[in-house]
């Protein structure tokens, strides 16, 4: 007997899908008949048993689970409570569909305060009651006379059924018993406390349901449906098979889920409580944000100032613009109301405008401006929109919108929309100066030039300001931004990507395109809302978060410390302590001097001269700022075209979008390149075959044969038959392969040769540091993430990153072979071609050997023409008596050690800060939930007097953040030894 439990268990265990789908499939007859047994009036349910009275039994309701048939004045009893249910009505053959008012049901308005039922709804009730118990007994006779039963239509005689109900299953017909013995304004008080809400206050006919008004506002939230669709869904499900016949209440259901979101946010933040006047909520009042930042005054204890870890307390905020949450221009402007302006994620209109007015518009000299610049303008909407997106300032880890930030852009992403997000953001998230912040923003590197004189007088005084960029916007900017900039090389950023906000716009263009022709109010609300139920959302999840980040920074921590010893001992005590000497002052000097950074490079020397430097820094002419932008447009179509060689012979729908998406970006870059190129006075001239195929490149497609990194190789049949599937998608050539006009194309005049030459070099330049840096960084991932992973999830994270790295040093193969290809055709010298050698596969292997002197082989390895200079370097005085560096290959060898130890130390040091600072958030979010706690306690003990529905709500808000504290404060406790509980 146990024997066969156990094997059941096991079988049971081992099902799959298609098992459980098989025993449906099996079975579908049976299940079939059981269906339609419903369909029919049972004999033996032919009679009341509610009642046990033996009355015919011909009604029954949908909404009721396991309802049996009932007699009228069943129905009628049992409904009284549930009045917006649907019903059936048998007829003798079939159940028709009916509605209660045909069984005498109605919708009884009790008085919310006082008594409920007084004397005229006592006498309503009776009389209403005992007409319908003759319309009973007539029913059951005329149903006792017919061997069949009949249609039973029911009659509205004696009772007014003109008021419409919306409800989550339907529009229903009703009755409503009501009297005015409290006064005439007291009926729409007296619904809303039965949960209902009335369309107007005067001549009272249509109601909606709290419960229909709710499932909307998470429909919207979670489905991302609008109030159209909502409305099409209700009005199928009063008459499916006529459903444009349903009474149209669109306007109106519209305007009550406005009023109803207000209402309970006004709810939410204690407004029945406070006294404070609904239309006059301060900054941010109605909107929540992240318990788990510091925030002085809410979660932080009294004495924070005095903690020697002063680091963990700066506040990391993430900047960035979102072109889709636009808005169409309205021919005739409505005057509409604001709901609360200023209490949620948007500011006042007033503030945001007089601030814009005064705003100072500076511009840079970044290395990255005019990329940036062009390709801004190029995805500006059209002039149909009077609002072209938003800017929003969020919390870099946690992903929580800042109250009062999330503003509207008019022409593009200035410098002032940011701006004005950044001064809200720390005013209504309470920073303090002594904390200090970092901003990270996609394009730091401009934005911060000027900031001091832009808003500095604005900044609270004393505040330190630093600033990064996202670890995936860096990518696209200059090389030397990278250094600069990346979160990862920045001393107590800990562990923060900084890119946050791009999964949170994915959520919000959900939404926004449902209010996109909405006034504007009503577009403010529904944004709002949306980004409140976002913090909502990640409050409830941050205890599960913070108990995995805890596991994930341990894990990590410890292995990147044991690599990173590795490393140090390898290296020597001199170089170390060199090294070490070199990153600190570096780090010091960082924000006056971001260069400094440049030590993380695994750069050569490449003999620039001083000419050459000051060329760089020079304004550059309109001639450059074409050629450049084309040099960056051919880039992204070799990344498109190298993605489409990768999907294979039959891509995956969601790869088939993704590549749509990156063509429907290209297409307006490539407008803008028409537009640089007019400004220029460059003219195309006959055009050129000139193509991929007369360059002398190998297949960059597969890289993967670095370091038994066993990634699949895609199938070249495969490859081509997936570009031949793009090409041939429609009879256009694809964005991704039209021939820029260029003069190494040949379909430009020869007068530009010098200068696209000069770019070429420099863009060849720069992609062969990238190059050497991904290689870097795939040795470092082999040797510190892969061959020592304490576990396999981490292996598995490791070898998706080498992937990842293998694909990226791909793609910075095929432009460097094709950028070198047309140095050859621009006639580049043959000092220039020495520089920039023909790159073969072997030319980019990875290697750890040279981390390791004493690995056998590693004093005769020889490193790839990449990492040699071609000036001389002097040799480091503190390594002179090691043997392995009077090798020929001394100083790039050293480099890449250097470099190595450099990013090694980085990352142990940021996931060392990750682990300290995950402690402190685990503290402040418990002590954010008292605090919360304690605000609904003090609403009971402020002396103000409250209903008894006030009160019983505060003391239900007391116990839930009581409760949240206390869940959160036992797993923290078993997840991290280290945690100290605030309780």
């Amino acid at each position: 007997m146990d024997q066969s439990h156990a094997a059941n268990v096991i079988n049971v265990v081992n099902q799959t899908q298609k098992d459980y789908i098989i025993q449906f499939v099996e079975r579908i007859d049976d299940l079939l008949e059981a269906l339609l047994s419903r369909e029919a009036l049972p004999i033996e349910h032919s009679r009341c048993s509610h009642c046990n009275e033996n009355l015919h039994a011909v009604w029954r309701c949908q909404d009721c689970s396991l309802a049996s048939p009932l007699c009228r004045k069943c129905m009628r009893h049992t409904h009284q409570d549930n009045p917006m249910h649907k019903i059936q009505r048998w007829t003798g053959t079939h159940f028709r569909s009916a509605e209660l008012w045909e069984v005498g049901t109605y919708i009884l308005v009790r008085h919310y305060d006082g008594e409920p039922l007084c004397d005229t709804l006592k006498f309503y009730k009776h009389y209403l009651e005992e007409f319908e118990g003759q319309k009973d007994a007539t029913e059951q006779m005329d149903l006792s006379r017919s061997a069949s039963a009949s249609q039973g239509g029911g009659d509205r005689q004696g009772i007014n059924v003109d008021f419409e109900m919306l409800h989550t299953n339907g529009i229903h017909h009703l009755a409503m018993v009501s009297c005015r013995c409290c006064g005439p304004d007291q009926l729409p008080v007296d619904l809303v406390a039965c949960r209902l809400l009335p369309a107007s206050f005067h001549r009272i006919r249509t109601l909606f349901s709290a419960q229909a008004l709710d499932y909307f506002r998470l429909c919207n939230l979670e489905l991302k449906a609008s109030a159209y669709q909502f409305y099409q869904l209700l009005r199928r499900l009063t008459m499916p098979m006529a459903p444009a016949d349903v009474v149209d209440l669109y306007n109106e259901f519209r305007r009550m889920s406005r009023l109803w979101r207000w209402m309970k946010k006004l709810k939410w933040a204690g407004y029945g409580h406070n006294g404070k006047d609904p239309m006059n909520v301060g900054p941010g009042e109605l909107a929540n944000y992240c318990p788990a930042c510091p925030q002085p005054g809410i979660n932080l204890p009294d004495n924070w100032k005095d903690d020697l870890n002063r680091a963990v307390y700066q506040r990391v905020f993430v900047a960035d613009g979102n072109f889709k949450a636009d808005h169409v221009r309205q021919a005739k402007p409505s005057k509409d109301v604001w709901l609360s302006e200023g209490g949620g994620m948007a500011p006042t209109r007033e503030e945001y405008f007089a601030f814009l007015k005064i705003a100072i518009e500076r511009l840079t000299k970044a290395p990255c401006e005019n990329t940036f610049r062009a390709i801004m303008n190029a995805l500006l909407a059209s002039s149909a929109c009077d609002i072209t997106g938003l800017v929003g300032i969020a919390c870099a880890r946690h992903g929580c919108y800042a109250p009062n930030a999330l503003v509207d852009l008019f022409k593009g992403e200035q410098q002032k929309n940011v701006d004005f997000a950044l001064l809200k953001a720390l005013e209504t998230t309470r920073v303090d100066p002594d904390q200090g912040v970092m901003i990270i923003y996609d394009i730091a590197c401009q934005y911060f030039v000027h900031l001091q004189e832009r808003i500095g007088n604005r900044l609270p005084t004393g505040l330190k300001v630093d600033r990064a960029i996202g670890l995936f916007h860096v990518h696209a900017h200059k090389d030397e931004c990278f250094f600069r900039y990346a979160t990862s090389f920045i001393p107590d950023a800990a562990v923060t990507i900084g890119e946050i906000l791009e999964p949170l716009w994915s959520e919000l263009n959900a939404i926004s395109p449902t209010v996109r022709t909405a006034t504007l109010a009503h577009r403010v609300e529904v944004i709002d809302d949306s980004a409140c139920d976002s913090n909502h959302k990640k409050m409830l999840h941050i205890t599960k978060v913070l108990c995995r980040r805890h596991i994930e920074a341990s894990e990590n921590l410890a292995n990147l410390q044991q690599y990173f010893t590795e490393l140090s001992e390898a290296a020597g005590p001199q170089a170390v302590e060199h090294w070490k000497t070199d990153i600190e002052d570096a780090e010091a000097r960082r924000l006056t001097d971001p260069k400094a950074m440049d030590i993380y490079a695994a750069s050569v020397a490449d003999g620039m001269d001083d000419q050459s430097a000051s060329a760089a820094n020079r304004p550059r002419s309109a001639i450059e700022i074409w050629l450049e932008f084309a040099l960056m447009i051919e880039e992204k179509q070799m990344d498109i075209r190298q993605r489409v060689r990768q999907l294979g012979r039959e891509p995956r729908d969601p790869d088939r979008q993704q590549m749509e998406k990156l063509r429907k970006a290209l297409a307006p870059l490539l407008t803008e390149l028409a537009r640089l190129q007019a400004a220029a006075g460059a003219f195309q001239s006959t055009r050129s075959d000139t193509t991929e195929q007369d360059e002398t490149m190998e297949d960059w497609d597969n890289v993967a044969e670095g370091i038994n990194d066993g990634d699949a190789t895609p199938d070249p049949d495969s490859a081509s038959a997936a570009e031949e599937q793009s090409a041939s998608a429609d009879d256009d050539i694809p964005v991704e392969r039209q021939t820029l006009c260029l003069p190494s194309n040949g379909n430009v005049g020869p007068m530009y040769d010098e200068i696209e030459l000069a770019l070429r070099k420099t863009q060849a330049k720069a992609h062969l540091n990238q190059l050497r840096e991904l290689i870097a960084e795939k040795s470092f991932q082999y040797s510190d993430v892969i061959r020592a992973a304490p576990r396999k999830g981490v292996r598995t994270r490791g070898r998706a990153a080498v992937k990842d790295l293998n694909m990226r040093i791909s793609f910075h193969c095929q432009v460097y072979s094709r950028c070198r290809a047309r140095l050859v055709l621009l006639h580049a010298d043959e000092a220039t071609l020495q520089k920039f050698r023909l790159l073969k596969k072997e030319d980019i292997k990875a290697s750890t050997a040279v981390l390791r002197p004493n690995t056998p082989g590693s004093t005769t390895l020889q490193l790839s023409w990449i990492w040699h200079s071609r000036m001389p370097t002097r040799q480091p005085f503190w390594n002179v008596s090691d043997p392995l560096h009077h090798k020929q290959f001394l100083p790039e060898l050293f480099s890449v050690k250097r470099v190595h130890w450099l990013r090694a130390r980085a990352q142990t040091q940021r996931w060392r800060e990750e682990c300290i600072l995950v402690r402190y958030e685990m503290q402040w979010t418990v002590r954010y939930f008292m605090h919360k706690s304690k605000t609904w306690q003090s609403a009971l003990t402020s002396g103000r007097p409250l209903t008894a529905g006030a009160a019983a709500y505060a003391d239900r808000k007391v116990v839930m953040w009581r409760q949240l504290a206390l869940i959160s404060d036992k797993s923290f406790k078993n997840t991290n030894v280290h945690y100290e509980s605030p309780l």
